[in-house]
């Protein structure tokens, strides 16, 4: 599923799968268009109902671009790049809590009830489908995936939220707070299932859908962050060795990227053999997004403004000096992660190379070990191939890869207390080719959380798991017992965007 555009157009998502769960009037529809009553008769067309979850997963609401906002704003490896960094994203960088009016926020909100809604649908049409059961059931598996990963970026991020397993008929279908523990529940029930549902690995038409290594990856990160470590590592073991490192670091965050003429420039590496959860995004060559935050049909953009907002034009987000500052010396992750001033960019490209000066730099200046200098990521760039002032980009967002799992199962060790296997996993990911850190040796408990703590910290900067991490940690006391907390104050929780709480009469 480099998804094609054509695989993505969708002619499904009917009568108000568009609908927040909460807060918006249902559709009207035109009576000529099919209904979902009327529509889901065939394993191809729930097909398409699932692709319509996928839509807007990458759309704008999500992956495409508030969701990784939500995320680095709410951890500790961000910065802003200046002044020029919108209101609702520097407050939740720099306010301990976020108005309930926040954007960002409410956007994430409202992509997560959007997937959960189409989600719902499928899965209540799914038992009438017997043209292609097995076809039937692998959508299935999906579905649950993909509603499992929406109510834990809730569950996780806001705490108790409503929680709808229907899909949404009547405006007036409101639901109060559930609690966070039945929310896990949920979840944990949903992976299990799509454990037993998913396949091991596609055809290369359909990379990117959910696999039963990307269901028990999730299942042991949600058991992670509900303190079930002992769950959390059998469900991680499921996957330990079924994956590998791909022996170049960088090659997890290159793909599909074209010059401004609409030429290739790079394919890359996605879909690799440490992939094991990605989102699809795909250069066009238009220099467009989809700013109607959609993600669906054939003529939509399906890019990604990541590389713009942490680029160098747009300057919006630079590296914070305690995320350059937890590189030791030599660590070549650094270089593969940060771009700055004196670096020669465009080395891929026959235009380059060209060496990066402060004055063309629309950033702030960051601090490493003393050096004050423009710093930005790297890491998710196209400066490689690509220097242009607007320019939105197709390198897909890899949501799990395996060496996430490998430092999942050391935290896993450090907690069950067994320090020296934490170590060997967490030897695994510095013993990769490009990077070939010196081993660590681990004896204790908190040595070996202080050693997880670190390696995550390098190895999947920027990738947007540092703000769950750092309010797992947050809750089990590790700040500042074993490290400073980077967000010190920071609540725990979202409030819940206004635009529900106003609406929604359950939460008032």
């Amino acid at each position: 599923m480099k998804l094609s555009l054509e695989k993505y157009t969708i002619a499904v998502m009917l009568a108000g799968t568009g609908l927040v769960a909460c807060n918006n009037k249902l559709d009207v529809l035109d009576k000529n268009n099919p209904t979902t009553a009327s529509y889901f008769k065939t394993a191809s067309e729930l097909q398409n109902g699932v692709n319509g979850i996928y839509s807007i997963l990458r759309g704008g609401e999500l992956v495409g671009r508030e969701w990784f906002f939500m995320h680095d704003m709410r951890g500790g490896e961000c910065a802003a790049g200046g002044p020029q960094l919108e209101a609702p994203r520097a407050e939740l960088l720099k306010e301990p809590s976020p108005a309930p009016s926040n954007s960002v926020m409410t956007s994430v909100w409202t992509g997560c009830y959007h997937m959960i809604n189409r989600a719902n649908l499928v899965l209540s049409m799914a038992p009438d489908i017997t043209d292609n059961t097995v076809l039937r059931d692998r959508l299935v598996g999906e579905s649950k995936f993909l509603r499992a990963w929406a109510y834990f970026e809730l569950v996780s991020q806001w705490g108790d939220v409503p929680v709808y397993t229907n899909p949404i008929v009547s405006s007036t279908d409101f639901k109060g707070k559930t609690p966070a523990a039945d929310i896990y529940t949920l979840i944990i029930a949903d992976l299990t299932e799509a454990v037993q549902k998913l396949p091991e690995s596609y055809s290369t038409s359909d990379n990117g859908r959910a696999t039963r290594g990307a269901a028990n990856s999730l299942l042991g990160r949600v058991l992670m962050q509900k303190g079930d470590y002992a769950a959390a590592k059998t469900a991680l073991l499921q996957v330990y060795g079924k994956y590998s490192l791909v022996s170049n670091y960088q090659w997890n965050f290159d793909g599909d990227v074209r010059n401004d003429d609409g030429s290739p420039a790079a394919s890359g590496h996605e879909f690799n053999a440490e992939s094991i959860f990605e989102v699809v995004f795909v250069d066009k060559g238009d220099n467009d997004f989809n700013w109607g935050y959609n993600g669906e049909g054939s003529t939509s953009p399906l890019s990604t403004v990541r590389n713009q907002e942490y680029g160098i034009t747009w300057g919006n987000v630079i590296p914070s000096d305690r995320a350059l500052n937890e590189f030791e010396d030599g660590d070549p992750r650094y270089k593969f992660t940060i771009f700055e001033e004196g670096d020669q960019i465009l080395t891929q490209s026959s235009s380059g190379p060209l060496t990066l000066v402060a004055n063309d730099m629309n950033i702030a200046t960051s601090t490493r070990k003393g050096v004050t200098k423009k710093r930005f990521f790297r890491k998710y760039g196209i400066y490689d191939w690509v220097n242009s002032g607007f320019h939105p980009g197709g390198l897909n967002q890899r949501i799990i890869r395996y060496a996430d799992v490998l430092l999942m199962l050391a935290e896993c060790e450090a907690e069950v207390g067994t320090p020296a296997q934490a170590a060997a996993y967490i030897n695994e990911v510095r013993s990769r080719p490009s990077v070939n850190m010196p081993p660590v040796t681990l004896t204790t408990k908190e040595a070996a959380l202080k050693a997880v703590m670190h390696e995550r910290a390098v190895e999947l900067c920027a990738e947007e798991v540092n703000s769950v991490d750092i309010l797992r940690w947050r809750a089990k006391g590790y700040f500042p017992s074993i490290m400073t907390d980077p967000k010190a104050g920071q609540v725990a929780m979202f409030p819940i965007p206004a635009a529900e709480t106003s609406t929604n009469p359950m939460l008032k």
